[in-house]
């Protein structure tokens, strides 16, 4: 699943493309992408708006519009084109016709496990009330992660996949910083100490902004608007590097699951 240097790299690169722009028309063949809504009602609601801004909160992108915001989530093999009204991509399962009709906004999921909401202006937007903080804009203080960490007792990795705590962070960046911060996985949360939380927090910031800009990272799926894969995956140290040498020690790097997701660490370098 596209992470937030991921993510961010979408918004920044489709944002100098559409806003300013009027959606004319939209088109959906996948319902359930849409639910509780229908392909009908978003229709009907995007016609003639135009594009106000292109934001991101977590891993969700933020269309704003003149009377609501356009939430899409990529999920697993999400993506999103701008490309001309002639073209076709393949796995296409929604299209924003902009302007004239000259350019299309379209939504690439061969999965189909993105979703697609429209909220009006007013109205809460449920899905993001929950997030936790901005990795790359809030500052974050050891007491204040104390405090959240507080009543945590399960293993420290798990906890940074909850959105509610860091927002955007998934597998590949918890287990990056973790290895960066010097943190045994599976150490409880509750459990680190000021030096670690310190740690945590500064390795969080470095590694999400080294990944985006490199433009993310591609292990199979993610394509940035252009096409253009993410170049990250190439600085991995401990990610995917099950019983290769860790870079510090020369370790043999370990995996292990937790919450049902691989876990790669130095059991040197990363003491529990």
């Amino acid at each position: 699943m596209p992470e937030l240097p991921e993510v961010e790299t979408v918004v920044r690169e489709i944002r100098p493309r559409i806003v300013g722009r009027v959606i004319h028309s939209a088109r959906f063949v996948v319902p359930r992408q849409l639910q509780p809504q229908t392909p009908q009602q978003l229709a009907r609601a995007l016609k003639g708006q135009e594009v106000v801004s292109v934001k991101r909160r977590g891993k969700f992108i933020l269309i704003e519009l003149e009377r609501g915001t356009l939430l899409l989530h990529l999920r697993m093999t999400g993506r999103l084109h701008v490309r001309s009204v002639q073209e076709k991509l393949d796995h296409e399962t929604a299209w924003f016709t902009l302007d004239n009709g000259s350019d299309v906004l379209a939504f690439c999921d061969p999965r189909t496990l993105g979703t697609i909401r429209y909220f009006q202006h007013g109205n809460i937007i449920e899905p993001l009330t929950d997030l936790g903080w901005e990795p790359l804009a809030d500052t974050v203080t050891p007491e204040m992660l104390k405090e959240k960490l507080a009543r945590r007792s399960m293993p420290i990795k798990p906890v940074l996949l909850d959105q509610r705590v860091w927002a955007g962070i998934g597998n590949i960046y918890a287990s990056k910083a973790l290895y960066e911060a010097r943190i045994h996985p599976a150490k409880p949360a509750n459990k680190l100490t000021h030096k670690q939380r310190e740690d945590l927090i500064e390795s969080v910031t470095r590694v999400l902004a080294r990944a985006l800009n490199k433009g993310g990272s591609t292990l199979r799926d993610f394509m940035s608007p252009e096409g253009i894969a993410g170049a990250y995956q190439k600085e991995f140290r401990v990610y995917d590097k099950e019983n290769q040498p860790c870079p510090r020690c020369k370790t043999p790097i370990k995996r292990i699951t937790q919450a049902q997701r691989s876990t790669y660490f130095c059991p040197k370098c990363q003491k529990k």
